[in-house]
């Protein structure tokens, strides 16, 4: 029970009642919270090139060649080898503006910029991952570009989504599906978004736990399934992107089915005229300073007998 006899001073805004709470100095904390980001999934994993200058890029893809047994005497027969070319064009700049006003940077008592930055940069990041991805199914969906080649295979699955069992032995059809198209083991990747990320880690068979693998639960961790890197991803496209001008024409499809996709690194690529680069510049007749990242890419897919697709029906 507190003292009666003791007297507790406070301070009070001209003795009319406000709480002492409501006069006391904020403390800035040093601490920006910053929207967290999609990690970037597709670097390294598909073919990357860079340009200096022009529209496009070539990509040469040659078929198999043939052999057979020699006569003698009798005139070689000289094999045809089926042969091609993909070019894929450079899109017009993708760019994320954000204009900050010279009066609201100077009543904050934090780095505005460079939050900003980091998230415009980020964005245009994410959507280089989601592009490349759509490129993979793109692929999975399309017959060979050379003559005899192989085509890209969609593995439909109506419970692909929801069901692990089902789930499980459409990633086994994917693996044999490259593996019969010859592609080969190294270098394949398979891209799940987290439900079935963690469905498959709750059922536990890619753990491989008792034969060396070093996937746990506890820690959340599948880094291999069926010869496959797995890796997790927030970036799968899920909409109809069919009469979207933004995506290149090969890439507007209905990815309302897509479940995962699995791929070797020669499906998909990706060509850099711009990469991210920022820009700044204040502008005194608006008072503030535009903030700008760009870049200038392009996406298409080249062997679609190395990309796979887990899709509902």
């Amino acid at each position: 029970m507190a003292d009666p006899h003791v007297v507790v001073g406070a301070i009070d805004d001209n003795n009319d009642g406000t709480p002492f709470d409501d006069l006391a100095l904020k403390v800035y904390s040093g601490m920006i919270l910053e929207s967290f980001n999609k990690t970037i999934t597709t670097k390294g994993r598909h073919v990357e090139r860079s340009i200096s200058s022009g529209k496009s890029a070539q990509f040469p893809i040659t078929g198999r060649v043939g052999s057979a047994f020699y006569t003698r005497g009798a005139e070689l027969d000289m094999e045809q080898v089926n042969s091609t070319e993909k070019v894929i064009s450079i899109q017009d700049l993708l760019i994320s503006p954000i204009f900050v006003d010279v009066l609201d940077e100077a009543k904050s008592h934090f780095d505005v910029r460079r939050p900003l930055a980091t998230q415009q940069g980020q964005e245009l990041a994410e959507q280089d991952d989601l592009r490349v991805l759509m490129a993979f199914i793109a692929a999975s969906r399309n017959a060979s570009l050379v003559t005899g080649g192989d085509a890209g295979v969609q593995v439909v699955a109506a419970t692909a989504g929801t069901d692990a069992a089902v789930l499980k032995a459409s990633i086994y059809d994917c693996a044999e599906n490259l593996d019969n198209a010859s592609v080969p083991n190294m270098d394949r990747t398979l891209w799940l978004a987290p439900s079935q990320f963690y469905l498959m880690l709750q059922d536990g068979e890619f753990l491989d736990r008792d034969f060396g693998g070093d996937g746990s639960r506890a820690t959340a961790v599948m880094r291999n399934a069926a010869d496959f890197t797995v890796v997790k991803t927030t970036n799968l496209p899920t909409a109809s992107e069919v009469g979207d001008t933004d995506f290149p024409t090969e890439l507007r499809l209905d990815y309302t089915t897509t479940v995962a996709v699995s791929g070797h690194s020669s499906a998909a690529a990706s060509v850099s005229l711009i990469g991210i680069q920022f820009e700044h510049e204040y502008q005194p007749l608006r008072q503030g300073t535009l903030l700008l990242a760009k870049m200038a890419k392009g996406y298409g897919f080249l062997r679609p007998e190395a990309a796979v697709e887990i899709a509902t029906a």
